[in-house]
């Protein structure tokens, strides 16, 4: 609201001093047209006064005695309130008042000293202000005045100031109140705005402002406030719309990636890990244990004559036999042991924290489960049995000679009749 009471401060100054300078012009203008009047009635009563004087004064002792005509003429002469003053040659006052007037004490001297041509003003010994004119009589008989007090004379100003001051505070009441209302009006719906935007600011979409009838200025900027916040909403759907889709999509995406990234590091037959992940593990237990100094082993396993179980049964059987081969060795190796399938017919075992020993125990129980093993390959009623071969080495700080000494260790089992363990322990042991 403090844009209301600012504009009802500047409407009621501006009221005010307009009141007051309109009125100041009037006062002024109509105690200019009094002092007018005074100045041409006084001096022309006094005139009239004085020759009525003079002529009964004149006309002998019948007329009477100067205070006695003076008497007669203010009853004829003198305007409301106003006195008629007689001052002999001796500076005695005979004063004679008109109806209504009040009590008049004016020093002689005073009117001595009003003698001068023109109107003028003279306190009495009460401190009251007169105003009046004097004149002198003929043949030195005294001097004549007719005066009244200034708040007689000018009596019409003073009422008409106490009626412009009251016009003047109704003219400035009505004003204001008018300004109150106008402005009321009009910084209401602004302000119901200011309080929706605000909603909107903080997120309240459906912070609707109440339509008013009218389709002035404020009422086309609700319309427009309000179609604004429509507008606002349906994209704001959209976007969630959007939004919704987009993590749809990119739920499918990561779904795909990680389905993806699995297939990169799985072989598709027998579902062990790829020689690809493989050799990633490796390089990572290779740069473990050479920091913590744990033993590390591997083993290579080799099914034996595989080709000519290929080309007696089909592709299909082999393919069937290494899936059951690869389950047989994911149930033989530990947790912490990685098996993955190196290519064709040959698995690769990686043993952490395991020495040479350890891993020949494991050979030796992976080579017994095969053997003991028969395997029903497609429509064949007949069971198969085949026999791995596999050789056994230790890191030496070498990736490339362990590697070499696992190879060569199952070669080595091939030249002794297969289905055997051969432990490297010659160069694949060392670098």
């Amino acid at each position: 609201m403090r844009l209301a009471t600012k504009l009802v401060l500047f409407v009621f100054l501006t009221t005010f001093l307009t009141a007051v300078l309109v009125s100041g012009a009037s006062l002024e203008a109509t105690q200019s047209h009094l002092s007018r009047l005074v100045d041409r009635a006084y001096p022309a009563a006094v005139d009239r006064a004085a020759e009525r004087l003079e002529a009964q004064i004149a006309s002998g002792p019948a007329g009477g005695e100067p205070e006695a005509v003076a008497r007669l003429l203010a009853h004829e002469l003198l305007p409301p309130g106003g006195v008629l003053l007689f001052l002999d040659a001796g500076l005695r006052t005979v004063a004679a008042s008109a109806p209504g007037a009040v009590a008049i004490d004016l020093p002689a001297p005073a009117l001595r000293a009003a003698g001068a041509p023109g109107v003028h003003r003279m306190p009495d010994a009460a401190g009251r202000e007169w105003i009046g004119h004097v004149r002198a009589l003929d043949g030195d008989r005294g001097q004549l005045a007719i005066v009244a007090p200034v708040e007689v004379v000018f009596e019409p100003v003073f009422g008409l100031l106490v009626r412009v001051f009251a016009i003047d505070l109704c003219v400035v009441l009505l004003a204001s109140f008018v300004a109150l209302r106008v402005t009321a009006a009009v910084l209401r719906p602004i302000g119901v705005l200011s309080a929706h935007a605000r909603r909107v600011a903080d997120g309240q979409l459906d912070a609707e402002i109440p339509e008013p009838a009218s389709r002035d200025e404020l009422g086309l900027l609700a319309h427009t406030f309000n179609e604004m916040l429509r507008r606002l909403r349906q994209q704001q759907a959209e976007i969630e719309d959007v939004n919704r889709d987009l993590r749809e999509r990119n739920t499918e995406l990561q779904q795909a990636k990680e389905v993806f990234e699995q297939l990169s590091i799985t072989d598709g037959l027998t579902k062990l890990h790829n020689h690809r992940f493989f050799q990633d593990h490796l390089s990572r237990e290779i740069r473990r244990v050479a920091r913590s100094g744990e033993p590390l082993s591997m083993l290579l396993v080799d099914l034996d004559d595989f080709k000519q179980l290929n080309d007696r049964l089909g592709h299909a059987a082999g393919d069937e036999l290494l899936a059951s081969i690869a389950q047989i060795l994911n149930q033989s190796v530990r947790s912490t042991d990685l098996l993955a399938r190196y290519g064709g017919e040959e698995f690769v075992v990686l043993t952490p924290d395991t020495d040479l020993g350890g891993a020949q125990l494991l050979a030796e129980k992976i080579r017994t489960t095969v053997t003991e093993s028969s395997f029903i390959l497609e429509e064949s009623l007949r069971p198969v049995r085949v026999n791995v071969s596999i050789g056994v080495a230790r890191f030496a700080g070498n990736r490339k000679a362990f590697f070499n000494a696992a190879d060569r260790a199952l070669y080595r089992a091939k030249d002794l009749g297969k289905n055997c363990v051969v432990v490297d322990e010659g160069e694949g042991s060392s670098s």
